[in-house]
C-alpha cells in the first residue's frame, strides 16, 4: 500500500488548528469547533486512513462518522469557489498520488464560511 500523500501545513492553513499528534506520529487529530458544531478529522498517514466525525451539541454521539480506508491523497484547493480540502477515494489512482494532480473523486471538506462535507466527482 503506498503511503498517504498530504501536507500537514496545508491542512493547518485551512483548518486553523494545530493537530494533536499521537505518539511517534502515528496519527494526527484536528478538532474544529463552530458554535454547536464540532468536526474531528483524524489522519493515520502510515495506514493511509482518514476519519471524519461531526458532532452537533448537545448530542453525545457523532451525527456523521465517515471513514476512508486506503486514501491515497489529500490536497488543499484554493480557487474561485473558495478554499477546501479534498480527500481521494480508495483506488482512485493506478500508481502513487503525486500530491498536486486533480483528485477525480472523493470527499470534500469546507471550513469557511461553515463546516460542510460533500462527495464530489469532476467530469471527465
Amino acid at each position: 500500500m503506498p503511503p498517504l500523500i498530504w501536507d500537514l501545513f496545508d491542512l493547518f492553513n485551512v483548518l486553523g488548528v494545530i493537530p494533536l499528534e499521537e505518539e511517534s506520529g502515528i496519527s494526527h487529530r484536528y478538532t474544529v469547533e463552530q458554535g454547536p458544531v464540532r468536526l474531528q478529522l483524524t489522519i493515520w498517514q502510515f495506514n493511509a486512513d482518514v476519519e471524519v466525525k461531526l458532532w452537533a451539541a448537545p448530542l453525545p454521539n457523532p451525527i456523521i462518522r465517515y471513514s476512508m480506508l486506503d486514501c491515497p491523497g489529500i490536497r488543499v484547493v484554493d480557487d474561485k469557489r473558495g478554499r477546501f480540502i479534498e480527500f481521494a477515494a480508495a483506488n482512485t489512482f493506478t500508481g502513487r498520488y503525486d500530491g498536486y494532480s486533480v483528485i477525480p473523486y472523493g470527499l470534500r471538506l469546507w471550513i469557511e464560511p461553515q463546516i460542510f462535507l460533500e462527495p464530489f466527482a469532476y467530469s471527465a
